[in-house]
C-alpha cells in the first residue's frame, strides 16, 4: 500500500512512569525509521506526523494484512483468459507494499515488478526476495509514486490490491495514474483494481473485524481499521487505524487517521475511461461474478474491477 497520509492522531502522555523508545530502521527495513516514540505504561504514543506512521512498519504490516495470494493469482490468471487480448507473462504491481505478490508470482510463471512509494516496503521486499532464493530478473520492487509511475518496459497486466489506489484522493491524480498505466501496459492487456465502494448506508461501513488480531512466536498485533465518516462533497472516506504491537517486552501504539478517495461507481468507470481503460467486469471477494445489472455499492464488500488498457498504442 502506498503511504500518502497527511495526518496522525497525537494523544498526550499523562502516566508519570513514561519510558523512551528508538525504533531505528534497519538496512532491511523491519523496524521504524529512526525516530524517538515516547512510550508511556498505558501504551499512548507521541508520534511525529513528518515520517512516522505504519506504512514504515513493513514486517507488521506483512503479517497483519496476509491474504490468500494463491487464489487470488489463479483468480487474475482467470481474468488474464477471459479479458485479456494478449498472452500474459510480465505482470506490474502498484503499491506492492511488502512484496507477498512479488514472491508468488514467480512460481506461477509470471515476471513480476512491484513499486511502492515507501523505500521501507521496497526494501522488505527485495529483502523477503532474496532470502526466497528469487533474482531481480524474475521478480523485484522498485520506489515509485503510482500518480505518475511509468516504465519503458511494458507489460502485459498489472493488479492493485486492497484499496491502495484510494489514497490517491482527487479526479486529476487518478486520471493521472491510469494514463500511467495505461503507458506502462500493452494495448488490451489489463489492469485488475481492488476498491470498496461507498455504502448506501454508512452504518454497513461498521464490520465485524473492524479489529482483528495477530499472534505468533512472541509477537502479538491488535489492529483496528475503523471507517468512521464520509466528506462526500470531496469524496473522502476518513478512517481511523490503531496498530498496539507486543514483541520482545516491548510494547508499543500507532495511532493514525487515513483519508481515502471515496468511490463511487459510475465515477470510477469514467474515471478509468478518462485514463483509457474499459470497465470488462466486476468479481466479489469470492470471485464470483457481479452481474451488470446489480447496484454496485459498499455493501458489497471490497470488489475486484477488471479494466482493459484500450488507448495505449
Amino acid at each position: 500500500m502506498i503511504n500518502n497520509i497527511e495526518s496522525i492522531h497525537q494523544k498526550p502522555l499523562t502516566n508519570s512512569n513514561e519510558k523512551n523508545l528508538i525504533l531505528t530502521q534497519n538496512k532491511n527495513a523491519n523496524a521504524a525509521i529512526e525516530e524517538n516514540l515516547t512510550i508511556s505504561e498505558n501504551y499512548a504514543v507521541d508520534m511525529k506526523p513528518k515520517t512516522q506512521h505504519f506504512y514504515d512498519f513493513p514486517k507488521y504490516y506483512d503479517k497483519a494484512f496476509t491474504r490468500d495470494v494463491i487464489s487470488d493469482i489463479n483468480f487474475f490468471q482467470k481474468c488474464f483468459q477471459l479479458y485479456s487480448d494478449i498472452a500474459v507473462k510480465r505482470v506490474m504491481e502498484p503499491a506492492c507494499g511488502p512484496g507477498m505478490f512479488l514472491e508468488a508470482l514467480p512460481k506461477f510463471g509470471y515476471i513480476a515488478l512491484g513499486y511502492d512509494l515507501n523505500p521501507a516496503m521496497v526494501e522488505y521486499s527485495k529483502e523477503r526476495l532474496r532470502k526466497c532464493g528469487i533474482s531481480n530478473m524474475e521478480s523485484d520492487a522498485v520506489v515509485g509514486n503510482m500518480k505518475d509511475m511509468i516504465f519503458e518496459t511494458k507489460y502485459d497486466a498489472a493488479f492493485v490490491c486492497i484499496n491502495s489506489l484510494g489514497y490517491l484522493r482527487n479526479d486529476e491524480d487518478i486520471i493521472s495514474h491510469f494514463k500511467a498505466t495505461g503507458e506502462s501496459i500493452k494495448k488490451g492487456g489489463i489492469y485488475i483494481v481492488e476498491i470498496s465502494c461507498k455504502c448506501d448506508d454508512i452504518k454497513n461501513e461498521k464490520k465485524y473485524d473492524d479489529t482483528w488480531y495477530v499472534k505468533e512466536n512472541g509477537l502479538e498485533i491488535e489492529l483496528t481499521w475503523a471507517i468512521n465518516w464520509y466528506d462526500i462533497e470531496n469524496r473522502i472516506r476518513h478512517v481511523d487505524f490503531q496498530m498496539v504491537v507486543e514483541e520482545n517486552g516491548q510494547k508499543f501504539v500507532v495511532q493514525e487517521a487515513h483519508e481515502l478517495r471515496l468511490w463511487i461507481y459510475d465515477e470510477f468507470k469514467k474515471l478509468a475511461q478518462a485514463g483509457g481503460f474499459e470497465l470488462m467486469a466486476v468479481y466479489n471477494q469470492s470471485y464470483d461474478f457481479v452481474p451488470p445489472n446489480t447496484s454496485i455499492t459498499g455493501e458489497l464488500g471490497a470488489l475486484f474491477f477488471v479494466l482493459k488498457n484500450v488507448k495505449n498504442s
